[in-house]
């Protein structure tokens, strides 16, 4: 019976792709997807315990100005002025939040490493067209830094091999790199570098096909512990700790 069962559907699925389903109904596929992953975004969110973590919820009107906050609290919450860290940035854009850490972490062994290819982006990306939100290098008068100019598929897996990178460093890594793709490229790419105590932030968390979908991807296929300990704006920030 079990094999019977299994013929019929290897001939039913067979029968589904060779009538190219996708010629009718190819215009839902992206409406579907997206319903799919906001509906486990609101599953997700539903699960956090707000209670112990920084949280601030704005439905109706992002403010940005609540990132510098979580970041604060980050800071004083993680006790990283105690501490030397490495900052990755990955899209810097105008370099608002690297910026923020450079001035609110003195601590000269610290390090900040901003990754952008500051010709905009490589992809689509919403209301947002390839080549939107072009920007130069920013010139940060702080011998603490370095830019790394080019696709995150480019200049990650060099600066990983460079000796400017230390894996059992504490890191803070600021994911703003909005895409999807991008997102889970570095963070498969980091992911044998990750350890206990480093930090994760992401700029547009609850995008349910870009930021969310690549952390729900990488945290179900690597098995890492990440544990949420602040967000903002409706979760549109969202900052982990690896456990």
């Amino acid at each position: 019976m079990r094999k019977l069962i299994k013929l019929i559907f290897i001939f039913l699925k067979n029968l589904v792709i060779i009538s190219r389903p996708h010629i009718l109904f190819g215009w839902f596929r992206n409406i579907s997807f997206l319903i799919s992953n906001t509906i486990s975004l609101s599953k997700w969110i539903s699960k956090q315990n707000k209670k112990n973590i920084y949280y601030h919820s704005s439905f109706f009107k992002r403010d940005y100005s609540k990132r510098y906050s979580l970041y604060n609290y980050i800071v004083e919450n993680q006790k990283l002025d105690k501490q030397p860290f490495d900052y990755l940035e990955f899209g810097v854009c105008q370099a608002h939040s690297f910026r923020w850490w450079i001035s609110n972490c003195k601590n000269e062994n610290n390090n900040f490493f901003g990754f952008d290819t500051f010709e905009g982006l490589p992809e689509n990306w919403g209301a947002f067209s390839k080549g939107d939100m072009k920007a130069n290098i920013p010139q940060v008068n702080d011998s603490r830094t370095a830019f790394h100019k080019g696709l995150f598929q480019e200049t990650l897996p060099l600066f990983i091999q460079s000796t400017n990178f230390n894996s059992n460093k504490r890191k803070v890594i600021h994911m703003d790199a909005d895409l999807f793709s991008s997102t889970l490229y570095v963070l498969t790419s980091l992911a044998p570098h990750l350890r206990k105590g480093d930090i994760i932030i992401f700029d547009e968390f609850n995008v349910p096909n870009h930021e969310f979908l690549a952390y729900k991807i990488f945290t179900e296929s690597f098995y890492i512990n990440m544990r949420l300990i602040g967000a903002v704006n409706n979760f549109f920030q969202a900052a982990f700790i690896i456990e």
